[in-house]
């Protein structure tokens, strides 16, 4: 999912652009607008896509062909826009960097991690069982949350049987008592600690699971409580029943308001009355998606960013946040253009 891939890509940055933090800064915001751009196509990248393909409001095959252009115009118009702004602040530091380059350039970090049979093994078996979670809700109508269980279920298996071991070449540790530990204290014979699935779980982020949680829970007494509904009645009276403009303010909202809240309002509001791949199930899932890279507050990405880097809010608003507008209304323009030549 998005947040998945900004960490992965956070990391990554700290070791290839460790000397320069603005632009590690301005590659991290891009990372921002790319991660949610990417999971508005996709059922499975987004917790909003999600929300929308569990509530059975878009199908995968839909979601793909109409989306995936879209999403690739609002990643690609702030690429270029950054990519500029950062070819114009090198310029300006491009003496003060060879000096820093060449002053730092041999105190670089440790040696990277070997990349085993074991690593590739775990990694390639991981992406197999998440790519297997669509096909299974296709083919046997199983809920996504159960086939995400099953897949953790097959990858903790396989990972803890001695075949797998023995062809990743870890070794259980032998402790005091002499009895074998579990998979989680496994060393490789290499020297560096092995990981196993009990590592995973306990390093899973309990506080984005309970903050969604909560967001949901939120919502759902704003529903009972009618506030929804005449959240609805306001939108359908402003927009004039136009699914471009009220997607377009919900994107908007969502760069103030999380995301996840706006999508499952929209699920409430509009689900009696509009069918499966709808145009505006559709711009729900692209906008709310995409919009929320407006702020840095408006998706978990952003929160993450601002997090692991310390970007500060000012700073996103000055830096990102007008080309995360601009390719947000490109990909909407880009989507009614669609729908205008092949609908």
């Amino acid at each position: 999912d998005n947040l998945t891939a900004t960490i992965v890509c956070l990391k990554l940055l700290r070791h290839s652009v460790r000397h320069d933090r603005e632009l590690r800064h301005s590659i991290g915001g891009f990372l921002v607008i790319a991660a949610n751009a990417g999971g508005a196509w996709s059922p499975i990248g987004d917790v909003t896509t999600t929300m929308l393909w569990l509530a059975e409001k878009i199908t995968v095959g839909s979601t793909i062909a109409w989306l995936f252009l879209p999403s690739f115009v609002v990643t690609m118009l702030p690429l270029a826009g950054l990519w500029w702004e950062a070819r114009r602040e090198s310029r300006r530091r491009d003496a003060a960097d060879a000096e820093e380059e060449s002053a730092t350039g041999s105190h670089c970090g440790g040696a990277p991690s070997e990349v085993t049979r074991g690593k590739v093994a775990v990694l390639l078996l991981g992406v197999a069982c998440i790519l297997m979670v669509p096909v299974l809700k296709m083919t046997t109508g199983l809920p996504p949350y159960l086939g995400m269980l099953l897949a953790l279920g097959i990858l903790w298996f396989v990972t803890d049987t001695v075949a797998f071991q023995s062809f990743a070449k870890i070794g259980p540790q032998i402790g005091p008592a002499e009895t074998p530990r579990s998979p989680s204290m496994a060393v490789v014979h290499q020297g560096t600690e092995g990981r196993s699935v009990v590592d995973a779980l306990h390093q899973m982020d309990l506080t984005g699971l309970l903050f969604f949680a909560g967001v949901l829970l939120a919502v759902g007494a704003l529903d009972t409580a009618g506030v929804l509904e005449d959240y609805a009645r306001f939108l359908v009276k402003l927009c004039g029943n136009s699914p471009v403009l009220i997607c377009t303010l919900l994107g908007v909202s969502s760069a103030i308001v999380d995301n996840v809240p706006l999508v499952q309002a929209s699920i409430n509001m509009f689900g009696a009355t509009t069918p499966e791949n709808d145009p505006l199930w559709q711009l729900v899932a692209l906008a709310a998606g995409t919009g929320g890279s407006i702020l840095s507050v408006g998706s978990i990405a952003g929160v993450t960013l601002m997090t692991m880097e310390g970007v500060g809010y000012l700073w996103y608003c000055r830096r990102i946040s007008l080309w995360a507008t601009l390719g947000f209304a490109a990909g909407i323009g880009v989507y009614q253009l669609e729908r205008l030549l092949f609908a």
